[in-house]
């Protein structure tokens, strides 16, 4: 890796936030079992608003371990990535991140969740090709999350795409991401996407 990619990939990591709706879906179990993992799940996702990783990973553990609708069963995974990826278990949190987001429906969650675990991981380029294909197909534009506690807006996932895919080689899109990462945080100033845009333009990745 470039000396260039290295000092953006140090910066991302530094400072973008790491790196469901439950109800609904068939299968999963009887009704008490149902009502169980829901509150477990929301258990979890207060616990990770409140800081309290440990405690949500242990509340999704325990859901998982319930008769889950399909929703659930990819709300619980998704959760689950999060409070490990939370904690610095980036390489745990990926299976899990995995599940949630190449389930039907995916978790847009767990697809951002996934991609940061990539571009944390960086193995190899595919890594980097991966977490752009999946940011990329979903794409940045149709992003929410219900989940407060990850502090993810569409202006933070443009910028990770932008990041994956000037990493993976394709600065054309690149360039694309982060001009749109620019003007949907256009307001904002010292926060992650305004430092990786402005990383962009001292490396050259943008005019």
């Amino acid at each position: 890796m470039n000396k260039g990619k290295l000092a953006i990939l140090i910066l991302v990591l530094v400072s973008f936030p790491m790196i469901q709706n439950c109800g609904g879906g068939g299968g999963g179990g009887g009704t008490s079992d149902v009502i169980i993992a829901e509150q477990l799940i929301n258990d979890g996702w207060a616990n990770m608003k409140t800081g309290n990783f440990v405690t949500a990973q242990t509340n999704f553990q325990q859901a998982l371990g319930q008769s889950l609708t399909d929703a659930q069963r990819i709300a619980a995974h998704n959760g689950m990535g999060w409070a490990l990826a939370k904690q610095g278990k980036i390489h745990e949190s990926i299976p899990y991140f995995e599940i949630a987001a190449t389930s039907v429906p995916a978790d847009k969650e767990a697809k951002v969740g996934l991609a940061g675990a990539l571009i944390w991981r960086h193995q190899t380029t595919e890594d980097y090709k991966r977490a752009a294909e999946l940011l990329g197909n979903m794409p940045p534009e149709q992003f929410s999350s219900p989940h407060s506690a990850l502090a993810l807006n569409s202006a933070k996932v443009h910028a990770l795409a932008a990041l994956a895919y000037a990493l993976s080689g394709d600065m054309v899109m690149a360039k694309t991401y982060i001009n749109k990462a620019a003007a949907l945080d256009s307001m904002m100033v010292g926060t992650t996407v305004d430092r990786i845009d402005e990383a962009f333009q001292l490396l050259g990745w943008k005019e």
